[in-house]
């Protein structure tokens, strides 16, 4: 008996790992294993508003989180469904277990940059695409695209796929909810490179020469703001990794990179998850709330230009020593005190290593918390009317928009007044440019 795949989806997926990459004869050299390719020449310099100052590595656990959501929302059932749509002509395309039909041509071996991209849409993409449309019938209108403008000088090792609604006019919370999908060729990031990739604390804040896993993070921060797109999935075919940033892109969060032919849980299975979370679907990753400059939260970050080849940024030898902030812990308003992480990784002598996962530490109480403020306030010039807030539960965090709405936000300079978490308060001035969402709660 054939199964069509869609009938048991559930037993499809479990099975349906990436076919091996297959290259051409005259296909670019890998770099050996363990070593980085030192061919991500990226155009991208250093710019002074890209504020990404904290990466977050989210750790081990990352795969025993997508199993357990794709064992909460996957049918048990035969769903009914046939495995292509006939109208859209969109199919299963990763093999599967020889009980599930197979209907799908291998594309060409790869050779350059552009066979890869049919490889990585051919298979993973329009898989996930299927997938997703089965799951939510509601989403029908959501579909990768590439991008083909040919406004980029790195076309041929950086190309940009877009999962987003296709159908309606493009807004401030489809553009929220869509997702960005990175790929550069595997002899152009390596396992080595995109392991170090995961492994970057933040970007230098001072204007040096950027390196190769600096400038796809540079590269991948202008791409999100662009599109105003805080979920992204960075691939070389040959691994995978899923990532965020945070509301006002200054926090990103990262998972383990992924093997194409990982099987517990497959590519397909955490690109489904990182997809469905990107939608708010019940149970996906949110990532946490950190301490952001309010301008950014609000969306008021510049739109990256595209870098030109009259300004590519120095490129600077990957085996360089130079020792600079995106090698240090991440200390943005001490986030790493917010951030629970999905696991932890300990060396043999019980100490956290340089990579692994933040330990996760207690928030503060935010009501004591306010009162220490408030009481160091007092003690300014001309805040002698200030009073202490009175111990009280916050509201709630999902309450927010609901409770404030748009008429929340202020233009007027005066308002800020309200701030009472601020890293640049000055003498006799009740205001700063630090704000928490936790901040705007405790004042009202």
């Amino acid at each position: 008996m054939i199964w069509q795949r869609a009938d048991d989806l559930r037993g499809y997926l479990r099975d349906a790992v990436l076919p091996e990459l297959k290259y051409g004869s005259d296909s670019p050299d890998l770099p050996p294993p363990g070593h980085k390719s030192h061919r991500n020449t990226l155009s991208t310099r250093f710019r002074k508003y890209r504020h990404l100052t904290a990466i977050h590595y989210l750790g081990p656990s990352f795969d025993e989180i997508v199993n357990e959501w794709i064992s909460a929302r996957l049918p048990t059932k035969a769903a009914g469904f046939q495995d292509e749509d006939q109208r859209s002509g969109e199919t299963l395309t990763v093999p599967s277990a020889r009980r599930f039909k197979i209907n799908t041509a291998v594309p060409a071996p790869v050779t350059d940059s552009t066979r890869l991209w049919t490889w990585v849409h051919h298979f993973p993409l329009r898989t996930i695409q299927r997938v997703l449309h089965l799951i939510f019938p509601k989403i029908q209108d959501w579909n990768f695209v590439s991008d083909d403008s040919g406004t980029d000088n790195d076309a041929d090792i950086y190309k940009e796929f877009y999962f987003t609604d296709t159908r309606n006019p493009p807004s401030p919370e489809i553009r929220f909810n869509s997702v960005v999908v990175i790929c550069q060729p595997p002899w152009v990031l390596s396992d080595e490179d995109i392991w170090q990739f995961t492994e970057l604390k933040s970007l230098p804040m001072d204007n040096v020469p950027l390196r190769a896993k600096e400038r796809l993070w540079a590269k991948l921060w202008d791409t999100c703001v662009r599109r105003q797109s805080t979920y992204f999935v960075v691939t070389s075919y040959q691994q995978w990794v899923f990532g965020a940033f945070s509301r006002g892109f200054t926090n990103a969060f990262v998972s383990p990179p992924m093997a194409a032919q990982s099987c517990d849980p497959t590519v397909i299975h955490a690109a489904i998850y990182w997809l469905a979370s990107a939608l708010a679907v019940k149970d996906g990753y949110v990532p946490p709330y950190v301490p952001e400059p309010v301008d950014y939260v609000m969306g008021d970050i510049p739109v990256p230009p595209h870098d030109s080849n009259d300004d590519i940024a120095t490129i600077i030898d990957s085996l360089s020593s130079w020792t600079g902030k995106s090698e240090e812990p991440a200390s943005s308003a001490h986030a790493a005190e917010v951030i629970p992480a999905l696991g932890s990784e300990r060396g043999v002598s019980g100490e956290v290593s340089d990579w692994a996962p933040m330990p996760y530490v207690r928030p503060r109480d935010l009501i004591a918390t306010k009162r220490m403020v408030e009481q160091w306030r007092q003690t300014l010039p001309g805040c002698d009317d200030v009073q202490v807030a009175e111990e009280s539960s916050p509201p709630s965090l999902q309450d927010f928009d609901r409770l404030y709405g748009g008429d929340f936000w202020s233009d007027d300079p005066d308002d800020a007044a309200c701030t009472v978490s601020s890293d640049h308060t000055q003498i006799g001035e009740t205001k700063g440019h630090w704000l928490t969402r936790f901040s705007f709660l405790c004042t009202q």
